[in-house]
């Protein structure tokens, strides 16, 4: 009777030492999971900071300013009128469509990317200047996947969802 009893004991203290582990286990997970959010959260911030140091910097304060202080017509490019060459506005809009594909690939968290990025991306996208510099370089484009993916395809989307979040047209933004 006694090894019949401790046979019960033994497997009943078996049982419960398996509940208790896959508790810790599962609570274990739980952390983790809060940690590895945490530490996006952080990376995302860095990430969107020096994208936004990027922009601000010297190479493109005046690019920016430039889109920003002016309506969608304003003449960007030098064969227009303004003061900058195709090769400067692809540069600034590459940056633009890098945080496209960061927002679209969850590196960067959503709302922080608009937080910080959405007027430069609607003002640029709208900017008539820029359409231009998006349409020829799509034009030059020969790759097989050109269709599919094409050039400054992530800024567009960025562009669109931004303006349609705000319901805006860029013709609502010529007339701010």
């Amino acid at each position: 009777m006694n090894l019949d009893l401790l046979n019960k004991l033994l497997g009943a203290s078996a049982s419960f030492a398996l509940i208790v582990g896959v508790v810790v286990a599962i609570m274990g997970v739980f952390v983790a999971t809060q940690t590895l959010r945490e530490t996006q959260k952080a990376a995302s911030a860095t990430l969107v900071l020096k994208l936004r140091d990027t922009l601000d910097d010297d190479r493109y304060t005046k690019i920016t300013e430039d889109i920003q202080d002016n309506g969608p017509a304003h003449a960007l490019l030098k064969d227009r009128g303004g003061k900058f060459r195709d090769i400067d506005v692809e540069g600034y809009i590459g940056n633009l469509e890098d945080i496209g594909y960061l927002v679209q690939e969850h590196v960067v968290i959503e709302k922080m990317a608009y937080d910080h990025f959405s007027c430069d991306v609607e003002k640029a996208w709208c900017n008539a200047d820029v359409q231009r510099v998006v349409r020829d370089a799509r034009k030059a484009d020969r790759g097989i996947t050109a269709a599919s993916d094409p050039i400054y395809g992530n800024f567009e989307r960025l562009a669109e969802t931004y303006l349609a979040r705000e319901r805006q047209t860029c013709n609502d933004l010529a007339n701010q």
